[in-house]
C-alpha cells in the first residue's frame, strides 16, 4: 500500500499530462501511486498515460466516460490505496520535494490536510511566482470566505488529505461535489474544515499552470456563480 495516492482527472490533455506524471515520477519520496481517471478522451492523453505506466508499474490509468471532473476523482479516490491523497490535475506540477516534505511534517505534527505555498508555472514549466501564505482559519473556510472575490482560493494543487477525512464525508456531501461542474473544490475544502485544520507548510508543493486553455481562466464567472 503506497502512502501516497495522486489522482488526476483528465480529458484530452495530451499537450501537458506527460509533465505532470513526470512531476510525479521525479519526487525524492518514491512511496506512492499514480492514478490518472481519463474521461475516454479523442486525443492521446491515454496513449501517453500508457507509455509512462509500462515503465512505472505504479502508474494506473482508468478510461471510461465520466459525469465530470468531481465523478472522475471521486472514482479516483474511491480506487487509491494509499494514506496521503492528492489531486493533480493534467496541467500542473508538484515539486520534487513535496511527498518528502508532507511526510516529515506528518511524522510531527500528525495533520489531517495540508497546504503549501501557493506558486503558479507558466505554460513551459518556469515557475512565476509563490505566494507565502502561511495561515488559514478554520472557521472561514468552512464558511466559504475562501474564494477569489473574498479571501482567495486554495489553490488544489499544493492540498494533500488523509483518507481518513475524506473518509468522513456524508454520502449527500459526495453527491454534491460530484454534481458539480466547476467549483467542487470549494465544497470539498468547506467539508474538511467542519472537522479539521488546515495546515501550512512553508515550501512549495505544487503549482498551478497558467495557459491559454485552463478552465479556470475561460469559465471564471460561471466558476464563481457555481
Amino acid at each position: 500500500m503506497a502512502t501516497f495516492s495522486v489522482i488526476t482527472p483528465v480529458l484530452n490533455g495530451a499537450r501537458f499530462i506527460g509533465a505532470a506524471i513526470d512531476s510525479v515520477t521525479a519526487q525524492s519520496n518514491t512511496d506512492w501511486e499514480m492514478i490518472v481517471v481519463d474521461g475516454a478522451s479523442t486525443d492521446d492523453t491515454a496513449k501517453i498515460v500508457a507509455d509512462k505506466s509500462s515503465g512505472d508499474k505504479r502508474i494506473r490509468l482508468l478510461s471510461e466516460p465520466d459525469q465530470g471532473m468531481y465523478d472522475a476523482l471521486l472514482k479516483g479516490v474511491d480506487a487509491a490505496q494509499g494514506e496521503w491523497i492528492c489531486w493533480l490535475n493534467s496541467d500542473d506540477l508538484y515539486t520534487p520535494w513535496a511527498f518528502s516534505s508532507l511526510a516529515a511534517a506528518a511524522q510531527k505534527d500528525s495533520p489531517q490536510w495540508v497546504s503549501g505555498y501557493p506558486a503558479c508555472w507558466d505554460e513551459h514549466g518556469g515557475l512565476r511566482y509563490v505566494r507565502p501564505l502561511g495561515a488559514y482559519s478554520q472557521k472561514k473556510i468552512a464558511a466559504g470566505w475562501h474564494h477569489q472575490n473574498l479571501l482567495g482560493n486554495l489553490q488544489q494543487e499544493s492540498i494533500f488529505f488523509r483518507r481518513s477525512l475524506f473518509e468522513k464525508l456524508e454520502a449527500e456531501q459526495r453527491e454534491r461535489i460530484r454534481a458539480m461542474r466547476l467549483a467542487g473544490d470549494f465544497l470539498l475544502w468547506r467539508f474538511f474544515a467542519e472537522h479539521a485544520p488546515l495546515m501550512v507548510i512553508p515550501t512549495v508543493l505544487g503549482g498551478f499552470r497558467r495557459h491559454q486553455e485552463n478552465m479556470s481562466a475561460q469559465q471564471h464567472e460561471a466558476y464563481m456563480a457555481e
